[in-house]
């Protein structure tokens, strides 16, 4: 009997060194990665050179979309051999309701000239994270085709869920009208962050306090993935997120500042706002190049991948903040 235990606490011993052994390995630090666009799971690590020009919240706005291409001249410079990246941070789908600017099949136009720049630039060029409506439209078109949706029943099966006590917020994901099965593989296959080496983070909402490591944002938990993809600041939603554990968190990750969109500038106190967009604490910024930059303005960041930014205040309008032109 002692022999029996003392082989069972032996192989206890092992399994429990193999499990820190693993944790070990899966706890990544940014120095790991070779300096070059390199997917991981939901990240995406970003290279110490270059410049990333980046946008956020397109909402179907298929003109704006092309302003941000034609001002920063994204393609023209990837053609020529210039060392730049493109960064949408989610939410390109969906008319908001309510916006004003509405043009048919904006989202479905952005998404195509997105997946067809990508084959001809190359996915490592342009590089497009999920947002919380890429995931919910996804989400509840699967739920339909699941359901018999088929192109027959389709415009009635998608009025039918609108008329349902929860209507209203489907009606926000109604890209689920015009969305194809090609589109659905695609959205379902979007990452979710982006990291560069010298500490700039992209997202689409903002900081999970659930990420204790790099690790984390790999294969994120479903409160993780909530939390960056849904998640607001506690100025703007009593249980949301606070300046302190944004830093924390970027300190957890490697990061150094972190620039989201999701939460519209107008939420934000006048003094947060200037430049165009909304600073909360020294480490997060917000801005939109589509829905929701009032009263700021449509923005675009063009973020110096060789410097290490240590606090939003170091990003200027004019050189890191642009306004997207009319």
């Amino acid at each position: 009997m002692r022999i029996f235990k003392s082989f069972f606490l032996i192989l206890l011993s092992c399994f429990s060194l193999c499990l820190r052994t693993v944790e070990a390995a899966e706890a990544k630090v940014l120095a790991d990665y070779p300096n070059q666009v390199t997917r991981d799971g939901e990240l995406v690590v970003l290279p110490d050179k270059g410049t990333l020009y980046v946008a956020t919240d397109f909402q179907a706005q298929w003109s704006n979309f092309n302003r941000w291409l034609t001002q920063t001249r994204l393609v023209e410079r990837i053609e020529a051999g210039e060392d730049v990246y493109g960064l949408i941070l989610g939410d390109a789908v969906d008319h908001k309701p309510g916006d004003p600017i509405f043009e048919p099949y904006g989202d479905v136009k952005i998404v195509d000239r997105i997946m067809q720049l990508q084959g001809q630039l190359g996915e490592e060029r342009l590089i497009y994270l999920r947002g919380n409506h890429e995931l919910a439209s996804a989400d509840t078109y699967a739920m339909l085709k699941k359901s018999g949706m088929n192109p027959d029943n389709r415009q009635d099966m998608i009025a039918q869920l609108y008329q349902t006590f929860q209507g209203t917020y489907f009606k926000q994901f109604n890209f689920i009208e015009r969305m194809t099965d090609e589109h659905y593989n695609y959205l379902i296959n979007l990452p979710t962050v982006a990291i560069g080496k010298n500490g700039f983070v992209g997202v689409h909402a903002g900081t999970s306090r659930s990420a204790n490591n790099l690790a984390d944002l790999i294969r994120p938990s479903k409160e993780v993935f909530d939390e960056l993809l849904w998640g607001r600041p506690s100025i703007v939603l009593r249980s949301g997120y606070t300046p302190s554990q944004t830093s924390e968190f970027l300190k957890r990750i490697g990061g150094r500042v972190l620039a989201v969109g999701h939460t519209t500038v107008g939420a934000f106190p006048k003094d947060d706002v200037s430049d165009g967009v909304a600073r909360l604490g020294e480490h997060q910024l917000i801005f939109s190049t589509g829905y929701g930059a009032a009263p700021g303005v449509r923005s675009y960041l063009a973020i110096d991948l060789s410097k290490r930014y240590n606090a939003v205040t170091e990003l200027q309008y004019g050189v890191e903040i642009h306004p997207l032109r009319p």
